[in-house]
């Protein structure tokens, strides 16, 4: 059986990030805090509707995948299914940092966190760039996700089909997040946060950004030199909404692990084979 597969098996126990207040997921938050909107709509083209959702004040983490496509087209697709459940298992380490966080979903390349005071959090922006720089000093299989955050204000809310409801986001920051993730600065950088300029405010980076310390044999307690860079304000054209001005909280300090979630991937598929697990049912 798999067990015969050293660090596989056939469960799963998922784990999603603790609040406070208990908000594991959207869905959660909805059904036990008073709503915004709670109405039956007959619409004369649509037809008869349910809108419930809460409207709130909060910063999201937007975490694509860089690559997507070129890891789709050089991947097989049960390697591609692999890294994606590698990367989410990683993202869900990262959020473990940060307990104000709720998981919005899991896209097909991306992960969307959510930070806000309704969930305990102080200042959603910093606990938001905390996350975000954990993903960065630990990305030892080189995921080098495309990271975005933005604040404002959302709905969170349930959408329906005849079959089933599920519960997400909507909202400016979204798209922002989204957008910041893409317009990342250009350079030899290892890792970027990207993040409108307003939000920045008079923060300062050594206050948020403290030195990581370790434990040296000889030489005790070491803290570990400022690996990260403010970058300036750059102004940058979203398709659609007009200019933003933008700034990068940037690492160019480059890990060299022995082997990249790629490979390990790869790897993992060539052992499923050899030990019989992949099996074919046409």
């Amino acid at each position: 059986m798999a067990a015969d597969l050293p660090g596989f098996s056939t469960g799963f126990n998922s784990s999603i990030v603790k609040t406070p207040y208990s908000f594991n997921t959207i869905t959660d938050f909805l059904i036990s805090q008073p709503l915004t909107i709670d109405v039956e709509i007959d619409d004369q083209y649509s037809g008869c509707f349910s809108v419930k959702g809460i409207e709130f004040e909060a910063t999201v983490l937007y975490a694509g995948i860089s690559d997507f496509a070129r890891l789709s087209i050089d991947l097989s697709p049960s390697e591609m299914l692999i890294y994606l459940n590698m990367f989410l298992v990683w993202m869900r380490e990262s959020s473990h940092t940060e307990q104000f966080c709720v998981l919005e979903r899991f896209l097909d390349n991306a992960i969307v966190l959510l930070f806000s005071k309704r969930f305990g959090s102080e200042d959603p922006f910093v606990d938001a760039l905390q996350v975000a720089r954990w993903m960065g000093d630990h990305d030892a299989m080189m995921f080098c996700p495309d990271i975005g955050i933005a604040s404002g204000k959302v709905m969170a809310g349930f959408t329906s089909t005849p079959r089933e409801y599920s519960a997400s986001v909507f909202g400016r920051p979204m798209i922002l997040a989204a957008g910041c993730a893409r317009l990342k600065h250009r350079g030899n950088a290892a890792s970027v946060i990207t993040f409108p300029a307003e939000e920045w405010r008079t923060r300062s980076l050594a206050d948020l950004f403290k030195p990581i310390e370790y434990d040296d044999p000889v030489k005790g307690k070491v803290k570990q030199p400022q690996t990260w860079i403010l970058g300036d304000p750059r102004t940058v054209d979203f398709p659609g909404t007009g200019s933003f001005a933008l700034r990068d909280i940037a690492n160019f300090i480059h890990s060299t692990p022995s082997l990249s979630a790629e490979k390990k991937a790869k790897e993992w598929v060539e052992l499923i084979r050899a030990k019989g697990f992949y099996k074919k049912h046409d």
